[in-house]
């Protein structure tokens, strides 16, 4: 993880220049940290004070000392730390403000050592930032938003709510066994059952039970955008009693895009031309309307299987997908194919695919090939 911060970040990894820096690389790594608080309960006793005070003493003095140690350092990934103090009656607080790139070793010290961990337990509550308007910071809720986003494009493309003629409801997903990553992550949050479908390499999940189906629902209530699975959707809310919720105009950041690429989507190499094309099928031209405004690209029409597809072949307009795939990651074993794609690009810069096949360029082309075949098989 530090490693790929380090990467998108385009900082460098702590302890990589100077000997100076390798000497504390075990002891501070890389970043997780920012605008951390630390607030201290009210306490009623003298001996409790002193304990209490005591604690304060030594987390000031040991993020100040490492701290100072990667200012003098002059480490980039670090900046200076104003301490705010405040004391009001009968509460004490210190704040670390814009504390930034503190090693994770150092986080993990204070919860894993099992003294530390149990002081801070009793004597304080950690305060993490909420703010979402600063840019790159984003709320922990948004990742729980952005799958069920992801969940609800998934099952617009291949889920299927049905309700039997007896009254039970039931929501069906059909995926290859490549994705069946994408299945088990609905199991583990939802529940249900993955089998596979006789004679075919395909994975059927399926979930009715009632409180499973129920946190589903009101998971992607409002994010459903294909009218079959809509209608779908709005026969089993009927039956619980729960008022359907029409989705809002899609945006570029919404989760839905990559559960439907999951589902629908596919990145193709033309091997003659060397044209990379990401792409999506759909019967209900609809859904792919938005994905040429927000994404670009255009939609042809498939006469033989009666569908439309959405096509993107631009290097500025696949480049803007793949933004948006680091947003919204996909989920399915299309994923290895979207993160070979820079690799794609960097070869294409240098005209490796029109290289002589022996030498270094035309062989960096064949090996990136050869990879890109393994996602078929």
């Amino acid at each position: 993880m530090s490693h790929v911060i380090s990467a998108f970040a385009g900082k460098p990894i702590f302890g990589r220049d100077g000997p100076l820096y390798r000497i504390l690389i075990y002891t501070t790594q890389q970043t997780i940290c920012r605008e951390i608080g630390l607030k201290l309960q009210d306490t009623h006793s003298v001996s409790h004070k002193i304990r209490q005070k005591l604690f304060v003493d030594l987390i000031i003095i040991i993020c100040a000392t490492i701290v100072k140690i990667l200012i003098i350092l002059n480490n980039l990934q670090v900046t200076k730390p104003p301490i705010l103090i405040i004391s009001k009656p009968n509460k004490f607080a210190i704040w670390l403000s814009m504390l930034v790139e503190t090693s994770e070793a150092i986080r993990l010290l204070f919860f894993n050592f099992s003294p530390i961990r149990k002081t801070i337990r009793n004597y304080s509550t950690l305060s993490l930032p909420t703010n979402t308007n600063k840019v790159g910071i984003r709320n922990p809720n948004d990742t729980c938003n952005i799958f069920n986003q992801w969940l609800a494009g998934l099952i617009d493309g291949d889920g299927c709510f049905q309700l039997s003629k007896k009254g039970y409801a039931s929501l069906e997903i059909v995926m290859e066994i490549r994705d069946k990553h994408c299945l088990y992550l609905i199991k583990q949050k939802f529940g249900g059952s993955i089998k596979s479908r006789s004679g075919i390499n395909w994975l059927r999940y399926r979930l009715h039970h009632k409180k499973g189906l129920l946190e589903l629902i009101n998971a992607v209530n409002g994010e459903i955008r294909n009218p079959v699975r809509l209608l779908q959707l709005n026969q089993i809310c009927e039956k619980y009693n729960i008022p359907v919720i029409q989705s809002s105009t899609l945006t570029y950041n919404n989760g839905w895009f990559s559960g439907f690429f999951d589902s629908d989507g596919s990145v193709y190499l033309n091997i003659k031309s060397s044209q990379m094309f990401i792409s999506a099928s759909q019967k209900n031209k609809l859904l792919l309307d938005p994905l040429v405004e927000l994404y670009g690209g255009s939609i042809y029409t498939l006469s033989k299987v009666q569908a439309f597809k959405w096509s993107v072949y631009k290097k500025e307009e696949i480049i803007r997908l793949l933004d948006y795939f680091k947003l919204c990651p996909s989920r399915s074993a299309k994923q290895y194919r979207l993160k070979a794609i820079e690799r794609y690009l960097e070869l294409r810069d240098l005209k490796a695919h029109l290289s002589s096949p022996n030498s270094i360029l035309g062989k960096a082309w064949k090996q990136f090939l050869l990879k890109w075949d393994k996602f078929e098989k």
